[in-house]
């Protein structure tokens, strides 16, 4: 798994809370698939750093899904 850590956003805003819709959307729209052989190096490199984005935004829900769950176990525990 991906984990967002501090030295991945040292000096950065905390990270944006991220919803499974907006990432489910972002994955319709951006679809990752095998481009066309034609495709020129820079719209590849930008089909690249679309996947990028998404797989970074996943990771920040992640952290997300993972600490509400811990917040919830600790809870229940007090």
């Amino acid at each position: 798994m991906n984990r967002v850590t501090n030295s991945t956003t040292e000096g950065f805003l905390s990270p944006p809370s991220v919803s499974r819709e907006l990432i489910k959307y972002l994955q319709q729209v951006f679809r990752n698939q095998i481009p066309d052989i034609t495709i020129s190096d820079r719209e590849l490199g930008a089909k690249i750093g679309e996947q990028r984005v998404i797989s970074h935004l996943d990771a920040i829900l992640q952290n997300q899904e993972e600490d509400l769950l811990t917040n919830v176990l600790q809870q229940a525990k007090d």
